[in-house]
């Protein structure tokens, strides 16, 4: 059996690109290119807020996804580029998916990865007078887009008449020569199944059994999601993995056709105080739980470069982790982690 690649390093770029100038974001692309990242990602929303404050007062803007990466892309011959995840409940998915298919047509399709989700926050709905569905039929509908991706991106053209999403003899246009990858990110047994069926990665979220991501304002499903990520071990992932690879064989495809990748909230580098100052931190500011050891959450990473690699490499054997996203803007109270530190230090070294 062939060995394993390394697990490939992306780096959240949606809070950078959202004030750099062009010749910003030129010398960061080639400083991330120099540390060894294998690509960057950016997310989806018309705007963060901070809870308990009006959001006239609170507004954080944050950056247009497809505009950066065709950037990014365009910047840099090597890097890889990704949403995790464009809002597919804002437009037709045809108008959404044939950008992708442009940044295909311009980067290589190897190097896009189509990032489809069904948007969550239900102040961005309401922002823009649309009134968020229901999780069932968010879920519902997002199934019919993914579907509709993956006939669209391997056979070039599509009729389907679906609850929510229809088209007729539609073609991709432009068509590249390699599609895209496609993504879906999300925790839940029907996110699970969805990927086993359609996609060709999962970014991975946390155990649903440890409790709801929800609420009526960003800041507050935040803090659910935060918990659920904190609590959720390596162990618990490598369970949840094996239902995506279920649903796979399901669909008449292979458990190892469905990569995982998860986000990395936070890498505390030091030895054994720095550690468990960083744990107690993290309890407190970020996940709102007792304070706890936390050295097997699957979002987190602890020590000195050596331990991290072989942290990373672990869950690589145990659920196919072949894809991490440092999360250069997590949210929380602490320092970020430092993306370019975290790649000279520990990329080498997987």
């Amino acid at each position: 059996m062939p060995p394993q690649e390394a697990v490939q390093v992306y780096v959240e770029l949606t809070g950078f690109a959202t004030t750099a100038s062009r010749r910003e974001l030129a010398d960061y692309v080639t400083a991330l290119e120099d540390a060894g990242a294998a690509g960057v990602s950016v997310s989806d929303h018309l705007f963060g807020t901070s809870d308990g404050v009006p959001r006239s007062e609170s507004v954080q803007p944050v950056c247009e996804p497809m505009t950066t990466l065709a950037a990014v892309a365009a910047l840099s011959d090597r890097l890889g580029v990704q949403t995790v995840v464009a809002n597919t409940a804002w437009q037709h998915p045809a108008l959404l998916l044939r950008q992708f298919a442009q940044l295909a047509v311009l980067a290589g399709g190897e190097r896009v990865t189509a990032g489809l989700g069904a948007g969550w926050s239900t102040e961005e709905f309401d922002a823009i007078g649309m009134g968020m569905p229901p999780f069932r039929p968010r879920m519902d509908r997002l199934e019919e887009v993914l579907a509709l991706a993956g006939a669209l991106f391997v056979d070039g053209s599509v009729t389907v008449n679906g609850i929510y999403v229809s088209a007729q003899d539609l073609p991709l246009s432009p068509r590249p020569e390699t599609r895209p990858r496609i993504l879906v990110g999300g925790g839940s047994d029907r996110i699970l199944r969805m990927a086993g069926r359609y996609a060709d990665i999962l970014d991975l979220h946390g155990d649903p059994q440890h409790g709801k991501v929800a609420g009526a304002t960003m800041a507050q499903a935040r803090v659910g999601d935060a918990r659920r990520r904190a609590l959720t071990t390596v162990e618990e992932l490598a369970e949840r993995a094996r239902l995506v690879g279920a649903a796979a064989v399901e669909a008449g495809r292979m458990p190892e056709d469905v990569a995982v990748s998860t986000q990395i909230i936070y890498a505390a580098f030091g030895d054994s105080s720095r550690v468990r100052q960083a744990e107690r931190e993290l309890c407190e500011s970020w996940a709102g739980i007792p304070e706890q050891e936390l050295d097997r959450s699957a979002y987190l990473l602890f020590g000195e470069p050596a331990q991290m690699a072989a942290a990373l490499r672990e869950r690589q054997q145990a659920y196919g982790l072949s894809r991490i996203t440092i999360m250069a803007e997590s949210g929380i109270e602490l320092a970020p982690p430092d993306p370019l530190r975290f790649c000279r230090e520990v990329v080498p070294l997987l």
